[in-house]
């Protein structure tokens, strides 16, 4: 069940099954940058769908501007033994390349001079524009004989120029629409920071903050309406990136079905540009499954408004549905057949850095836990044999179910013991009669607490030394304080 490939390496450990899903109707729900992104991603986690994934890609990245990403493509294709693929358009890239340039000089000539005539409006537009034109041709190269120049190269050297924005807004709309600009290039930044071998956690923190600020921009309620499922989204989706499932869970059941038919916002279709309605159906559904107990999953996720995203994916309903009706096998079953699909997604497939696992890998994993534990409270003792034929272990080994048994006991996950002589897993006996007796004696002492003080009252009162009330209180008719009765 775990597969793993190497970005870095274009190296493959072991086949990863075909998808369930068509490759080129799957990369027709995308668009923009992170389009080639996704099918890289692939080509370097499926040997079967490789090479199409690479001429998608290659196709996609010929219709921008970003000479950076083509040609990254065709090092991916010439590490993994495509020659074809391999060959650059030099004629395109050369062509492309200079007129990104020539645009470049245009929009910074043409910034320098709104910031000469002092025109906030204009400033604000002159730089947006020049911002985007960074977004589309993937900013600079880096300089090699300088390694600070990567801080202002690629996609960074958008993400500031957008930030230079925030000088010249005016309005809570020029804020908003800034502040997505800044969310997706941030999220651009983490994905091509992840294939490139390097730490996203920068990127989606900033992911993170720019989305909280959606909330205090101070738009009117219409906008805010269509900017709320986009918030709740994207802040899922970086908490998933940094393996906070819990938070993430939240986030994607927070956000409104709104999200899947609101369509472009402020020139973003983020439905097409990050993540589809399908996919927050999946996020949040392995989220959610992974972290969430039984009656949280019928009364939040069943039973909530995120209902309508899974509507959208029945297998996920199906196996959220087996899980919290005790069908363990089935659900994991049902999560197994689609687990080469969730893979190969950009967000789950990706690498969580301190392990050579991916998220799906963890997610599931999880969820297999939870299982295997909620399986096992209804039961004194359980054989190991009979626990590897509910719950197939994922390695062949003979000691793969005891293992995996005795780590889940480690981490206490799991309240038991292993009794290895048997192969028996022994719950722990509870000691019904003492706690009865203990709970009986508490009960005494507490009536006799009771007793006493009023025994104590009672003395109190016969010896005289009860304090009277005084007179003049409230209902006897006296009056008290100015005026009153």
């Amino acid at each position: 069940m775990a597969w793993k490939g190497n970005s870095n390496t274009g190296a493959y450990d072991s086949d990863l099954p075909a998808p369930t899903f068509d490759l080129e109707t799957w990369a027709g729900n995308y668009e923009g940058a992170l389009l080639p992104l996704r099918l890289a991603h692939v080509s370097t986690h499926c040997p079967s769908l490789a090479r199409q994934s690479l001429s998608i890609a290659a196709a996609a990245a010929k219709k921008g501007k970003d000479v950076q990403l083509y040609s990254r493509l065709h090092d991916i294709a010439s590490r993994l033994g495509f020659g074809d693929l391999a060959a650059i358009d030099l004629d395109w890239a050369t062509k492309q390349e200079e007129a990104n340039k020539r645009e470049l000089a245009r929009l910074e000539g043409e910034l320098r001079g709104y910031k000469n005539n002092l025109i906030r409006e204009s400033i604000r537009m002159g730089q947006e524009d020049l911002a985007v034109h960074l977004l589309l041709t993937g900013g600079p190269p880096p300089d090699p004989a300088n390694p600070q120049s990567i801080n202002s190269a690629g996609y960074n050297a958008a993400y500031q120029a957008f930030g230079k924005m925030r000088d010249y807004c005016t309005t809570p709309t020029h804020v908003a629409s800034m502040t997505l600009r800044l969310i997706y290039t941030s999220l651009l930044q983490a994905v091509s920071a992840q294939q490139t071998g390097a730490s996203p956690v920068l990127f989606l923190n900033a992911t993170l903050a720019n989305a909280n600020r959606i909330r205090t921009v101070g738009v009117k309620e219409e906008e805010m309406a269509k900017l709320t499922p986009i918030m709740h989204a994207m802040t899922g989706i970086a908490n998933l990136g940094q393996g906070a499932y819990k938070d993430a869970a939240i986030s994607f059941l927070a956000t409104p079905h709104e999200y899947a038919t609101n369509g472009p916002v402020h020139g973003t279709d983020f439905t097409r540009a990050v993540a589809s309605g399908n996919d927050i159906a999946i996020y949040g559904g392995l989220c959610a499954l992974a972290t969430m107990s039984r009656d949280e999953l019928v009364d939040h996720v069943l039973g909530g408004t995120f209902r309508t995203f899974l509507e959208l994916e029945p297998h996920m309903r199906k196996a959220i549905s087996l899980y919290t009706t005790a069908k363990y096998q089935a659900c994991l079953d049902t999560l197994r057949h689609y687990y080469s699909d969730w893979s190969l997604d950009v967000f789950l497939g990706a690498n969580t850095g301190i392990t050579a696992c991916s998220h799906v890998d963890k997610l599931l994993a999880r969820i297999r836990e939870k299982s295997i534990t909620a399986y096992f409270s209804s039961f004194s003792e359980v054989s190991l044999a009979s626990l590897a034929s509910t719950f197939p272990p994922t390695s062949s080994s003979p000691y793969a179910m005891e293992n995996e048994i005795l780590s889940m006991i480690q981490s206490g996950m799991l309240d038991a013991r292993i009794d290895v002589v048997n192969g028996v897993l022994i719950a722990p006996q509870k000691e019904t009669r003492s706690a009865t007796h203990a709970q009986a004696k508490a009960a005494a002492e507490e009536v006799e607490r009771t007793l006493l003080l009023r025994l104590h009252k009672v003395n109190v009162s016969l010896a005289g030394l009860e304090v009277p009330k005084p007179k003049g209180t409230y209902g006897e008719g006296v009056r008290v304080g100015n005026g009153g009765y």
